[in-house]
Formats: C-alpha cells, sequence, structure tokens
C-alpha cells in the first residue's frame, strides 16, 4: 500500500508540473501577442472592422468621430465603395502620399478585386491634405476633381476646422460619384507615362445570355430561310403552269453592240494642309487620372494640397 501511494504521488506531481508548465507557456505566449500588437500599434492601429476613423493625431472630438464615421458609412453604401479618414501627426519619415497608400494598402480596404475606394489623410507632421484613390474611386476622382476638392477644403485646415474638413470631401466625393465617370476618361501613368482608357464592366447574367441566343437564332434563321426561298425560286416554280408562263416563257434581256465612250473629264486639285502636332481630340478633351504605384505595388490616384 505505501508503495502505491508513493506512485500515486508521483504522478500528482508530474501531473502538476506539466500542467503549471502548460499555462506558463499559454500566458507567455499570450504576453508576446500583446507585446507584438503594441509594438505595431505604434505605426498602425487596430485592424478595421466597422471604423474608418482613425484620429492617431488627436484633433478631432468624440462627437465629430461620430459624425464622420456616420458620414463615411453613408457614402460607402451609396458609393458601393470604401472610404477611410486618417489623421497623423507622425509619418515615420514617410511623404505623406506614401503613408495615405501604404495605409490603405496594408490595412486591406476597398471593395470587390480592384479595391475601389478613397482615403482622406489629415497630415499634421507633413501639413499636408491628401486624398487617395483605388480602383474605381480612381477613375471617378479625376486631377480636375481632386484639385477642386483640395481647394474647397484646405482652406477649413488652416483655420483648424478638421471635422468640416472632412465633411467637405465627404460630400464632394458623393457628388462625383452620382456625376460618374467622364466621357472618355483616361489614366496616365506618372513614372512612365502610358495612358490607359477606361473600359466600363458588364455582365451579362445566364438567362439574358440565353434570350439574345435565342433571338440571334431566329433571326438568322429566318433570313436563312427567305434567302434559300429566293434561290430556289419556289414561288415562280408553283406558278409556272399559270398565266404568267403566256407572256414569261420566252421572256429574256439581250444587249447588241456595247461601246463605252469618253465624253467628257475634268479633275480638280485641292492643298489640304497638315496638323502641326498630333493629339487626339477625346485625349485634350475629356478627364484624366494621374497614377503611381504605391509600396505594395497597387496602382493609386490622388492628390495633395500643403495648409
Amino acid at each position: 500500500m505505501d508503495e502505491r501511494d508513493g506512485e500515486r504521488k508521483k504522478g500528482r506531481k508530474l501531473f502538476r508540473a506539466l500542467l503549471t508548465g502548460l499555462v506558463a507557456g499559454v500566458l507567455g505566449v499570450f504576453a508576446g501577442g500583446m507585446a507584438l500588437s503594441v509594438r505595431a500599434a505604434d505605426q498602425w492601429p487596430d485592424k478595421p472592422g466597422q471604423k474608418r476613423v482613425y484620429d492617431q493625431a488627436e484633433i478631432l472630438s468624440e462627437t465629430e468621430e461620430e459624425t464622420l464615421a456616420e458620414s463615411l458609412q453613408m457614402l460607402r453604401e451609396k458609393s458601393g465603395m470604401d472610404a477611410v479618414l486618417v489623421t497623423t501627426n507622425n509619418t515615420g519619415g514617410k511623404s505623406s502620399e506614401q503613408y495615405a497608400d501604404d495605409f490603405y494598402d496594408e490595412f486591406g480596404f476597398g471593395v470587390g478585386k480592384d479595391k475601389s475606394g478613397v482615403l482622406y489623410l489629415m497630415d499634421m507632421d507633413n501639413r499636408e491634405l491628401v486624398i487617395s484613390a483605388c480602383g474605381e474611386m480612381l477613375w471617378i476622382l479625376t486631377d480636375k476633381r481632386i484639385n477642386e476638392m483640395l481647394d474647397a477644403a484646405v482652406n477649413d485646415m488652416a483655420d483648424g476646422d478638421y471635422a468640416g474638413c472632412g465633411q467637405r470631401l465627404i460630400e464632394n466625393t458623393w457628388h462625383w460619384s452620382k456625376v460618374g465617370i467622364e466621357s472618355g476618361q483616361y489614366n496616365i501613368d506618372r513614372e512612365t507615362g502610358e495612358i490607359s482608357f477606361y473600359k466600363p464592366r458588364k455582365s451579362i447574367r445566364w438567362y439574358e445570355a440565353l434570350l439574345s441566343a435565342a433571338v440571334s437564332a431566329v433571326c438568322a434563321g429566318s433570313v436563312c430561310m427567305k434567302v434559300k426561298q429566293d434561290y430556289a425560286m419556289e414561288k415562280e416554280r408553283g406558278k409556272i403552269s399559270g398565266y404568267y408562263l403566256s407572256y414569261r416563257a420566252g421572256a429574256g434581256f439581250y444587249f447588241h453592240n456595247q461601246n463605252d465612250v469618253l465624253v467628257n473629264s475634268n479633275i480638280t486639285r485641292q492643298m489640304i494642309p497638315r496638323t502641326s502636332h498630333r493629339t487626339t481630340s477625346h485625349v485634350r478633351s475629356s478627364g484624366r487620372s494621374t497614377t503611381h504605384r504605391s509600396s505594395s505595388g497597387r496602382r493609386h490616384g490622388g492628390g495633395g494640397r500643403r495648409f
């Protein structure tokens, strides 16, 4: 009995030691994860859920944040694209444009495969207001439209009305979203000069494709049948034994002594001046967006204005 009791005590001690080690390991992993998250928070805030306002510079009141968040949510729902507002007083040595693009990309903002959306950055470090557009929003917010938006909003930044600036940007973005993409809109790459024109996305449902195929088949079949009947002269064959035979049987056209004689000729010459430069009219007249590649390789558009 004494030996069995001793073995049981040793088993209990071993079990307790293993349990203690397991708990200590879990706590260590948890503590390490917390430390990593704290270090990551020094550069970026928490991962986005429904949050779209990141006041890292602490220039907005709680009420202003809530109001701006509601406006951003309205813009997201109505436009079908993402919208984010960020303030910062430390870009970590990055330019305002780089910080805005990286913030958008690294957080995974955007809707759809092309990550459509817009980010507004109030950079108190570099004293610059920046708009970063991506995906479908890049086509909507042309250079001209962005410049107009920045011209209207930068005065609010200079006056310290940061919430008013955010509201103005959101309202103007919604306005241009309703107007839509300009006819002949094109993008030009800032680094390479490459030009790409907007191609609207088209989606056809299965029943639309089936209906289109059926209508096309009926139309094509009816035309083919009509041509076949005309060439086969089915109507004429049916009437050959009728009253048409009496004057059609030997009917025909014959031409004799065909001669082509040139009576007169007149030649007029006119000089057509050459154009002095080669530019297409639709490229000059339509809107454009100047684009660039972010550090992640994604294409962005936008602009900035110092205040």
